[in-house]
């Protein structure tokens, strides 16, 4: 019986390594290292911003009203010129 259960047991070791070779896995952790390393840039400015001004929010504020603006603003316009262009000119 113990030798019936080594194939098994080879299978899923098998399987586990077939997931993390594989494009879903793949294309998963690099949105999340995308994500993390986009998240730990605006921090990174936001704490240089609020050294950078003498320990006040107020530049950090500014900055984040400037980004937020302009995802307000330009979001739909540059959504519309890539839907209507070729996707590699995009």
């Amino acid at each position: 019986m113990a030798r019936a259960a080594e194939p098994e047991g080879r299978r899923r070791g098998g399987s586990v390594i077939a997931y993390f070779t594989s494009a879903k896995f793949l294309l998963y952790l690099g949105h999340a290292l995308s994500t993390w390393g986009d998240r730990m840039w605006h921090f990174a400015v936001s704490v240089f911003l609020v050294e950078l001004y003498g320990n006040s929010l107020l530049l950090t504020a500014v900055y984040g009203l400037v980004v937020a603006g302009s995802v307000l603003l330009l979001g739909a316009l540059i959504g519309d010129w890539v839907d209507k262009n070729a996707r590699l000119k995009g």
